[in-house]
């Protein structure tokens, strides 16, 4: 009976332990939505798939970063060793980019294109997080027409007086992009970008 009685309260624990109910938001735990962003113990924290399980993966500190744009090749002076890295395990190569160089609106549209699909809803529409601007009052939204690009829509602070007004959207030091395969890039080349604004006098 004292047998039963230990593995009845060893399953009763067991369950409580399991349970996702008691899971937490923490680095390196489990989680159930992939994309999703929360700050847990003032860390940015993201849902990713790494070796096939969703993982809470902290995005909130720029990591050291090698880009990859091909397979490297080291060689020794009497051999050649050949070092290839899965496309499932390199970090894309991400550029930021202007749609246009002159509008004639106060809301504009910027581009981040990446060499691998990639998740364009880990990027926040917050000011201060990903990315930084000159003349921005707000980031609109942030879409994803394709697997490999990102449209990030902004409103510029431009008066409708005529007068030309440079608008620039840069990356933040805590940008970060997760792509399909979990990587994490904290590099975005062609920042700061662009566009010239004029709103003519109504």
């Amino acid at each position: 009976m004292k047998t039963l009685r230990y593995f009845a309260v060893v399953l009763v624990f067991s369950g409580f332990v399991d349970s996702p109910a008691l899971a937490t938001n923490k680095e390196g735990a489990k989680c159930t939505t992939a994309g999703k962003i929360v700050n847990a113990s003032g860390k940015k924290l993201v849902c990713a798939k790494v070796a096939k399980t969703l993982k809470w993966i902290n995005i909130s500190a720029p990591a050291a970063t090698t880009t990859t744009a091909a397979p490297t090749t080291t060689v020794a002076p009497t051999t050649t060793t050949t070092t290839t890295i899965p496309l499932s395990k390199r970090k894309p190569v991400v550029t930021l980019m202007r749609s246009y160089g002159t509008a004639y609106r106060s809301s504009v549209s910027y581009i981040v294109e990446s060499d691998k699909p990639v998740d364009c809803f880990t990027l926040s529409r917050e000011l201060g997080e990903d990315f930084v601007g000159t003349r921005i009052s707000r980031i609109d939204s942030i879409g994803q027409p394709e697997p490999h690009l990102c449209v990030v829509e902004v409103q510029a602070i431009a008066l409708a007086d005529g007068d030309t007004r440079e608008i620039i959207l840069a990356a933040a030091s805590t940008f970060s992009i997760v792509d399909r395969d979990g990587n994490i890039q904290t590099t975005l080349l062609g920042s700061p970008q662009s566009i010239w604004v004029t709103r003519p006098v109504p």
